[in-house]
């Protein structure tokens, strides 16, 4: 059973209050952290944890997988299917392999995937376009 600690606990917290464009990129996030953990254990030769890592990675992609709707997306929620399918597909053979160039090339799509996510608007944002910058006022205090 694992230990529950305060970090844990604002972890679970920041999970259970993001919106849905947070909770995607927070598994962008996590998938990039990992395949970064995975090449770094290739090059040290730690094959065991390299596997572990590239598990994680493709546990994140099949759960974007099932929570990704394509007949409500469209033409872009086909496209992203298949690149989620493509990505962990090309991670089952960089799992196979220990070939870090597959996991480079994987984690470049999804970093791309994540600069998308984040340059969305988060619902309810107000626009600064046309504002002067002298105007636009950010509360850092809560």
């Amino acid at each position: 059973m694992p230990r529950k600690t305060p970090y844990s606990a604002y972890e679970r917290t920041k999970v259970e209050t993001a919106d849905q464009r947070q909770l995607i990129l927070m598994l962008y996030d996590g998938a990039l952290r990992f395949m970064q953990r995975a090449t770094a254990k290739i090059e040290a030769n730690d094959i065991e944890g390299a596997h572990n890592y590239l598990i994680r990675t493709r546990d994140i992609i099949s759960e974007l997988l099932a929570t990704l709707k394509p007949e409500k997306g469209g033409e872009i929620g086909e496209n992203l299917k298949q690149l989620y399918t493509y990505m962990f597909n090309r991670l089952v053979e960089a799992n196979l392999t220990k070939d870090t160039a597959i996991i480079r090339e994987v984690s470049q799509l999804m970093g791309t995937l994540r600069e998308g996510w984040a340059s969305i608007k988060p619902a309810g944002a107000k626009s600064t376009e046309g504002t002067p910058r002298e105007n636009r006022r950010v509360n850092v205090t809560g």
